[in-house]
């Protein structure tokens, strides 16, 4: 079978469920909570704004799009076969619920930051956030060295289980050679650069913080089997 965990990191898997950033339930269904409302966002664009009720706890999210991505003659929900997530550029709540909530509080806000900024097209911010959360990552660790670089060595040789080039990646950050992010010193990302570092930086915050707390689960769950089991291991003849 397909390996379809990509949808795990959607906010709408299609027109009928999505993930829930309430309740962080995978592939529950969801209502559209209202008629579709729109607004001028300036002389010449509409902005439409989707209110999406949670079929499991209720709680309603809002989404904006540029797009009107509601059936033709409805004001309900969204077209069948539609990306909805590439056609919405602003969220509340954001894509949190996809970074696990094992990851320290402050590398998540700097990332569902960051990821904000992105769809709202402010890269400045974007590339701020990302280089901030590399930083704090690198104190949480305390990863040693005289520079960015020299502490994403660190952690590289400290996680020699994670794949490499994922902290080879982050060594190609620019212009961070100090203790403080000193605004007028870097150049702008584009939005490639931004995708790159961010999804770079979750996957290895997910094997840090994630993974071996997995791990320790299953190995419990398998050890609570063992008495079961001897006790009604059949006696030796």
């Amino acid at each position: 079978m397909e390996d379809q965990s990509h949808l795990d990191l959607k906010y709408f898997v299609d027109n009928k469920v999505y993930n829930c950033p309430f309740c962080n339930r995978r592939n529950v269904e969801y209502t559209s909570d209202e008629t579709r409302k729109w607004f001028n966002w300036n002389n010449n664009k509409l902005c439409f704004v989707y209110f999406i009720r949670c079929s499991s706890c209720k709680k309603v999210s809002m989404h904006l799009s540029y797009e009107n991505l509601s059936p033709e003659n409805s004001v309900y929900g969204f077209k069948s076969g539609v990306d909805i997530d590439s056609f919405i550029f602003y969220s509340v709540p954001t894509s949190f619920f996809v970074i696990d909530s094992r990851v320290p509080a402050i590398l998540r806000e700097l990332i569902t930051e960051a990821e904000g900024c992105v769809k709202m097209n402010f890269l400045t911010g974007a590339s701020a956030c990302v280089r901030k959360s590399i930083y704090e990552l690198t104190i949480l660790q305390n990863a040693e060295g005289g520079n960015y670089k020299d502490r994403i060595k660190n952690l590289k040789a400290k996680y020699p289980n994670i794949d490499p080039e994922l902290f080879d990646i982050l060594c190609h950050i620019k212009d961070m050679t100090s203790d403080k992010i000193h605004e007028q010193s870097w150049d702008k990302w584009d939005s490639k650069h931004i995708q790159l570092f961010i999804e770079s930086l979750k996957q290895i915050l997910k094997e840090i913080y994630v993974d071996p707390d997995e791990k320790k689960k299953r190995s419990l769950y398998i050890q609570s089997l063992l008495p079961e089991v001897l006790r009604k291991k059949p006696p030796s003849v």
